[in-house]
């Protein structure tokens, strides 16, 4: 049986994404699940640099004007510790894995 972590998610798993409901290339909710450490923000890869996208009381992330979308992502715990995800695709209410995951602290 694997150990579980504080959040619930096996320890040796990897964070996973999921897009919300009626997200597209012109309005999207981002959520990160199963990460080992709180959440503290963030960000999309958006020209030439990375935009903070403002966290929701339903825990997602939206980018209202659709910037960064489908785009490069980059998660920020309560640590400082920074993860960068490659570009996924926008699919609405499907889980996507990450190759990522936050040390344990």
């Amino acid at each position: 049986m694997a150990s579980r972590s504080r959040y619930g998610s096996p320890a040796n798993a990897l964070c996973l994404a999921q897009y919300k409901t009626g997200s597209s290339a012109y309005w999207c909710g981002i959520q990160v699940i199963g990460h080992r450490n709180p959440v503290a923000r963030l960000e999309v890869s958006a020209g030439d640099g990375w935009r903070q996208l403002p966290r929701t009381s339903f825990n997602y992330f939206i980018s209202a004007d659709g910037s960064g979308c489908g785009k490069a992502t980059r998660v920020t715990d309560i640590y400082g510790e920074q993860l960068t995800v490659s570009a996924l695709a926008v699919l609405p209410n499907v889980v996507q894995p990450t190759r990522v995951q936050f040390a344990r602290h």
